[in-house]
């Protein structure tokens, strides 16, 4: 699923999860098992090994749509 955030756009499998930011043409990418979504602020973290970032979704709605995606449960 593609899902576009204010600042790029995020490519969510149920596998992973890749972030193409637009600005600065930057990749992120992590296995599901590495995230995490927070409810407020809407913000998908990633957090395993060696990868530590986070980003702000910009709405409910994709957060919604993240989570959907992915599998994974928003921590409210």
């Amino acid at each position: 699923m593609v899902i576009t955030i204010p600042c790029g756009r995020i490519i969510a499998t149920m596998h992973e999860v890749m972030v193409k930011l637009q600005e600065n043409q930057m990749t992120l990418q992590a296995q599901t098992d590495d995230i995490s979504l927070l409810g407020e602020p809407c913000m998908l973290i990633a957090n395993g090994g060696t990868v530590k970032w986070s980003l702000s979704l910009g709405s409910e709605e994709n957060l919604i749509a993240v989570s959907e995606a992915t599998g994974i449960a928003i921590k409210r």
